[in-house]
């Protein structure tokens, strides 16, 4: 655990912990992250990986944690301590990585689908009302709370990429509808405060199953909630119940055709990174998912 970039990286945040005491939370594709052992976390941002700019990713996420510093949500969020820049010239740059954060580390354990999907009916219940209360809770704040419209921008510089690679699922017309959506949300007073990667490994339970955190705001922007929902509307056994919750919460009811356009940009997004990383398990959970949506758009 005496990597260049990380040796550099807790000189720089002043960390004083021990690399012996250092374990290894997570190797993303954006980064690295740490526990320092400390109640605190040190993350490492690469500057290429699968669509986008590193350093703009870094900025998003430091913009979006101190935007959050005085909202409270119904679950933690990080509180962004420290971080920088790493010179291109210095060990870290060479290495590809090109900032760092360190953050206090937020209690509870990484969810995913299956862990989703494995979860005894009344705690996979709960988990959906925890989460569609925080949604809910987020998508409220409105002028309270605006985050930049640079990764909303950054989706649609990275829409010609992701059609270049995916044109054997996705057709010029899919493809024009999620630009056109992208294009209108700049002004829509209909947008909402998102987290931008409700992924559920960005979602953090407690040994009861129950929410405790939401973590990795780099995609935080101003968009429309369906948007926020695209990954999670692929989980049938759960999505549901969460959607009815989150309706209840909000009293607003979601809109089906964002909804899908959402979910197949989603897919696409999933798709595209896959390929361009040579991972092919992805490729192919992502393709099923690409399926899927077809078969249901075809039988409509």
């Amino acid at each position: 655990m005496n990597t260049p970039e990380l040796i550099q990286a807790l000189k720089a945040s002043g960390a004083t912990a021990e690399l012996s005491d250092i374990t290894q939370l997570g190797n993303g594709l954006w980064g690295d992250v740490y526990d320092l052992a400390d109640d605190t976390v040190l993350k490492l941002i690469r500057g290429t990986a699968g669509l986008g700019d590193g350093l703009e990713k870094w900025r998003a996420e430091c913009d979006a944690l101190n935007a959050l510093e005085e909202i409270t949500l119904p679950v933690r969020v990080p509180e962004l301590i420290d971080s920088d820049r790493f010179g291109a010239a210095s060990a870290a740059g060479e290495a590809g990585f090109v900032a760092w954060m360190r953050l206090e580390k937020v209690p509870g354990t990484p969810l995913d689908d299956d862990l989703i999907e494995g979860l005894p009916q009344t705690e996979r219940e709960t988990l959906a009302h925890d989460l569609a209360e925080t949604m809910a809770a987020l998508h409220s704040l409105g002028a309270e709370l605006s985050f930049p419209d640079q990764q909303a921008k950054s989706d649609l510089r990275n829409l010609e990429e992701i059609a270049s690679v995916t044109s054997d699922v996705a057709g010029p017309e899919l493809i024009e509808a999620i630009a056109r959506s992208g294009e209108t949300l700049p002004g829509d007073p209909a947008t909402v405060p998102c987290h931008g990667d409700i992924n559920t490994t960005n979602l953090l339970i407690d040994f009861e199953g129950r929410l405790t955190g939401l973590i990795d705001w780099a995609e935080a922007r101003q968009g429309w909630r369906e948007a926020e929902l695209g990954h999670l509307a692929l989980i049938p056994i759960f999505f549901p119940v969460f959607a009815e919750a989150y309706e209840g919460a909000t009293g607003l009811m979601l809109d089906e055709d964002r909804l899908h356009l959402a979910t197949w940009h989603n897919v696409l997004i999933s798709l595209a990174i896959a390929r361009k990383t040579g991972n092919q398990q992805e490729e192919t959970w992502a393709l099923e998912d690409a399926r899927r949506l077809a078969g249901a758009a075809a039988a409509q």
